[in-house]
Order: C-alpha cells, then sequence, then structure tokens
C-alpha cells in the first residue's frame, strides 16, 4: 500500500545524515560489503552501452537498467505500461500498490530522449538501492508508456546526469507554477541518485563516480568474471586502474542548454588532412552513456562521411563504407580546452557484413547547432569519471588498453590528477 503524506517529512532530513568522507568503495551492482573494502561493480554490455541491476521498493525489486549520464530520472515500467517495448521486454514491472515506500506525487511527466524515443511517467517518491546503497524517498518515475526503449537485457534508466546546475532533476525544482506547489507541499527531494547517496551515506569528501570498460581490445586486465564487461565506481577515483595521468574537463559556466552535466567545451573535429571541422565558440560535447555512438550536428557529420566514403544505406539505416577503406582511415581527433583526443578508426568503424566487406561508421548526425554527444564508441575506450565535487568530468587510459588512443595535453592551464 501507498504510504501517506506524512512520511514525506522525512525526505527532508537526507541532506543533513553525516557521510564518510574518504571512503572510496568499487562496489559491485549485486551486492555491497559493509566492511570498507574494495570491491567490483559488474555491469553488462548491451549495444555499446553499460547495464546493470538495481533494486526499487519495499520489498525490493530488482530491475536490468541503463547507467545513463544523459539524463537524470530514474525509471522502470509499471504496470500500467502497454506500450510495445513493456510488453516484449518488461518481464517485473513495477507495482506502487505493493511498495509500501512508495508515495505518489500525482504528477505526471513525459520525457523525450534522442532517436525518436520517450517515455511517460507517473512520478514517485521511493526506496531506490544501487550496489546495496539505499536511498530513500528518491524521486523516481514508474512509465506507463515507453518507445524506442529497451530490449531483452534491460529497459528502464538510472538516472546520473542532466541535472539543472543545482544539481536537481528538473522535474520538481523548476519554474512552473505546478512544481513550486509540489515542492512546498512534500518537500519533495528532487535531487539526483548519486547526489542523494554522496550526503546520505559515505563519499561526501569525494564525490565522483566512474565506469571503466574491459573487452576483447584488452581495456583493464583485472576483469574477474567471465561475464562482466565493465565497472561502476562510487565515492571516488581508484587510480590503480589508469596509467597516466586524468584529463579534467570543466563543466561549462554558460550557454549549455537545458544541463551543464556532464559536458565539456569542444573547439575542433579533424580526420587527418581529410577534414578538419573548426566549431562554433562555446560548442559543447556531453559524456553520453546512454548511448553506441558519436553524434554531432548534421552539417559537420556530413563533412566527416564524405571524407572517409561513407554513404547511408537506408535498408539498414546505417552509414556504411568498405571495410578494406576503413582500415586507411587516420584517427579522429577532438579537441578539448587544453587537451586533444584521438581515437584510432577501431573505435569507431565496425563490421557489419559477414563477409567482411562492409563496415559502419559509429558517427551519426544529430539535431543540434552546436552540440557533440560523445556515447560508448568514444567512451568505452577510457575510464571515464564524474566529479560532482568539482563540477567537472574526467578521462584516462585504462591499465592494459591495446587500442591505441591517445590523451594529449595542449595547454599548460589544464588540470591533471
Amino acid at each position: 500500500m501507498i504510504q501517506k503524506g506524512a512520511l514525506f517529512l522525512l525526505a527532508s532530513t537526507l541532506l543533513a545524515l553525516p557521510g564518510q568522507a574518504d571512503a572510496l568503495q568499487r562496489i559491485p551492482l549485486h551486492r555491497r560489503a559493509n566492511d570498507g573494502t574494495m570491491k567490483t561493480a559488474e555491469m553488462t554490455f548491451d549495444e555499446g552501452s553499460l547495464v546493470g541491476s538495481i533494486k526499487i521498493g519495499s520489498p525490493a525489486k530488482e530491475y536490468s537498467v541503463l547507467f545513463d549520464t544523459g539524463s537524470s530520472l530514474t525509471w522502470v515500467p509499471s504496470t500500467k505500461c502497454h506500450s510495445h517495448d513493456c510488453r516484449a521486454y518488461s518481464q517485473s514491472p513495477y507495482d506502487a500498490e505493493q511498495s509500501s515506500s512508495a508515495f505518489s506525487l500525482n504528477k505526471k511527466q513525459s520525457i523525450k530522449y534522442d532517436n525518436d524515443s520517450c517515455i511517460d511517467v507517473e512520478l514517485y517518491t521511493e526506496t531506490i538501492t544501487v550496489a546495496g546503497l539505499t536511498v530513500e524517498n528518491q524521486l523516481f518515475g514508474a512509465a506507463y508508456s515507453v518507445k524506442n526503449i529497451g530490449d531483452d537485457k534491460y529497459v528502464g534508466y538510472i538516472g546520473l546526469g542532466g541535472f539543472a546546475e543545482d544539481g536537481s532533476t528538473n522535474f520538481i525544482n523548476d519554474d512552473s507554477e505546478d512544481a513550486s506547489d509540489l515542492s512546498k507541499r512534500y518537500f519533495v527531494n528532487s535531487y539526483g541518485f548519486a547526489q542523494n547517496a554522496f550526503q546520505s551515506s559515505y563519499g561526501v569528501g569525494s564525490q565522483q563516480f566512474s565506469m571503466v570498460t574491459y573487452n576483447s581490445n584488452g581495456f583493464y586486465q583485472k576483469k574477474r568474471s567471465n561475464s562482466a564487461d565493465g565497472e561502476f565506481i562510487f565515492g571516488g577515483i581508484d587510480h590503480e586502474i589508469y596509467d597516466g595521468s586524468i584529463a579534467y574537463f570543466p563543466l561549462p559556466t554558460c550557454d549549455y542548454g537545458n544541463s551543464p552535466y556532464w559536458k565539456a567545451s569542444v573547439s575542433c573535429v579533424r580526420l587527418g588532412d581529410a577534414a578538419d571541422i573548426k566549431l562554433a565558440p562555446k560548442s559543447l560535447a556531453s559524456f553520453a552513456s546512454n548511448g553506441y555512438y558519436i553524434t554531432g550536428p548534421a552539417e559537420q557529420v556530413d563533412v566527416l562521411h564524405t571524407a572517409m566514403g561513407a554513404h547511408y544505406d537506408s535498408a539498414s539505416g546505417k552509414y556504411l563504407l568498405k571495410c578494406c577503406d576503413a582500415d586507411e582511415l587516420p584517427d579522429l581527433d577532438i579537441s578539448f580546452d587544453h587537451y586533444k583526443v584521438s581515437l584510432p578508426h577501431s573505435s569507431w568503424i565496425k563490421t557489419v557484413s559477414e563477409d567482411g566487406e562492409w563496415c559502419e561508421a559509429l558517427i551519426r548526425p544529430n539535431a543540434n547547432e552546436k552540440e557533440w554527444s560523445l556515447g560508448g564508441a568514444f567512451l568505452n575506450n577510457f575510464y571515464h569519471i564524474y566529479d560532482l565535487g568539482n563540477k567537472r568530468t574526467g578521462i584516462a587510459i585504462p591499465k592494459g588498453s591495446k587500442t591505441n588512443v591517445k590523451i594529449t595535453k595542449t595547454g599548460s592551464r589544464a588540470s591533471q590528477d
């Protein structure tokens, strides 16, 4: 049964709970030790994105979701969802009536993502557990409509980015009269899961979370499971799993659209001598773990496709080129503030035909004019770090990496770890 409103008064106490300031824990997505030791955090690949398990409700039920640094709301399908994706992929939908910790906010929200995907949710506060770390009264969406999201490995997101400048999820602390009234009536804590977890459990002095992958290319050789493809680290930075220094990029302070999380300034995209694209001032790149592709403004991506000899194939919906030609392509260079990141073609070219003749370019156009999105084709090459405390993102090359990616410092003021 859904809780009464009196229990909601507890939400305002979350931020006052003590933290364990210096605890660094590498936490498994399916369990958490209480002895403070370093633990693995296993994740699996799904089309180049990282998927793991979370628990929702009381009693807790386990759900497989995508760990999304591009959006702020955590959600899963509910028993009210009858759209195709829910019927096909959601084996055990969320039922608020069966959770004693569910509290309805009597508010609905529609959210549109990229690639014509969207959801409609009813907003609740709920008890959510990630890697054994539990946050009560967390803002949460029970989806009653899902379009173009999910497959047989997951349906749902845990929101780890896309926050407003103050760290809220944008759905309660916006400027609308309804949202303001809702927040006043229910004392709703509208911050994201990571913010609430840092405040209510541990990591207040080390407010970072991060991800690293290990796969056939040789990333990060400390892999401990044949089934795991990556690791989620919460509460600090693991300095044992990367070589060299961390390249940090400060979050933008203006002209960042709906959210500065997790974005960085970019100035140039280059493909050897074939294409040298100078980007407009205040252009941005978002670190987006919710997709596999690198995407950019259509005109700029068209220049890259022409330079590499790729064409759009309407039958497959892919940008194709001959694999023999792809093997001769130079590095793709992306220039950030004080750093240049170079990706060999093996990072953003994938063989798609059984005979090895045709390859796909994992670079696609988006609808933005000044923003690139760096999905798994970029992120999976690195140990990627999301630093809430210092408002910055970071990347480093994992130990044992055989991908030949390079991070080159281009300015003297760049922040390094």
